[in-house]
């Protein structure tokens, strides 16, 4: 009898952790879930509190982790992003996967905002360890070296680049951005153009060779590669920043006033200080 009595309550319990184990479960998958949802409607708060939650029920569960880390470094909390995303990368480091490589990725851009590049580059290094093929991730890679001044590195992987890419413009490019670098302007120019060739609706190419002409005092020619870039995209707040402080350099000054204004509208924060010091009020 006694047996029995035993019996039937360890089935009774094993029954029991198997239904909590399933509603455990069925929870964390819906607070992922509805934070996924949060994400696609544009609503990163409510998301960090879902992706809080499922922590909450289970303090391994990595997909959590990295899925809140990315809405901090979206949203600009990037000491938060780095703990989120570092916790990531210790709980995946066996499996080696995608979500791993796109962590070291995230991880390189949260201490490249913090103004740490030597940091942003060893997580760029680690992601491309994991796909050497990551073109995001080599050309980040990249502008780190250029950063450091680790020059034969970054010309390196230029050609890395050159061989994993089918778009030969983006090669040009970064020839372009190279050779600016190095103060050799007129390489840096044949790049931008040859770039350009290829590629004549990449508005950042023009704004970029309209930068490298700026500074060689060619305001005109730099006004019409800015114009060119907003042509293509009216909200390009960097081509109009850029072609405002042109305009005030051949002294059109309303014009540039207005440029300032309808970046600082755009939101960016330089043609707001441009806007106070240089435009009357």
């Amino acid at each position: 009898m006694y047996k029995r009595i035993f019996m039937k309550f360890f089935l009774i319990s094993i029954l029991f952790v198997f239904i909590v184990d399933i509603s455990f479960s069925q929870s964390l998958s819906e607070l992922v879930t509805k934070g996924d949802s949060c994400i696609s409607a544009k609503n990163p708060s409510i998301a960090l509190q879902y992706y809080s939650r499922a922590i909450e029920l289970d303090s391994k569960c990595s997909i959590c982790y990295y899925k809140r880390g990315a809405v901090y470094a979206q949203e600009g909390y990037f000491s938060e992003a780095i703990q989120d995303l570092y916790y990531t990368s210790l709980l995946r480091v066996s499996q080696k996967d995608y979500i791993l490589e796109n962590t070291f990725f995230l991880l390189g851009d949260c201490h490249k905002a913090q103004n740490e590049p030597e940091k942003a580059l060893e997580n760029y290094t680690n992601a491309l360890l994991l796909n050497a093929k990551n073109q995001s991730a080599l050309e980040a890679h990249f502008y780190c070296l250029l950063t450091l001044k680790k020059y034969e590195q970054a010309l390196t992987d230029i050609k890395r680049f050159q061989k994993i890419t089918k778009d030969k413009s983006k090669v040009q490019f970064l020839y372009g951005t190279y050779f600016t670098t190095l103060n050799q302007l007129t390489k840096a120019n044949k790049s931008f153009t040859k770039a350009i060739l290829l590629k004549p609706s990449e508005g950042n190419y023009y704004v970029e060779r309209g930068k490298l002409l700026s500074t060689q005092e060619n305001y005109t020619d730099a006004i019409l590669n800015f114009s060119k870039a907003i042509e293509l995209d009216q909200n390009n707040d960097e081509a109009l920043v850029q072609r405002g402080i042109a305009y005030h350099k051949v002294n059109n000054i309303l014009a540039g006033c207005a440029d300032f204004s309808r970046a600082a509208y755009l939101g960016n924060d330089e043609a707001r200080v441009m806007l106070e010091a240089h435009c009357p009020h």
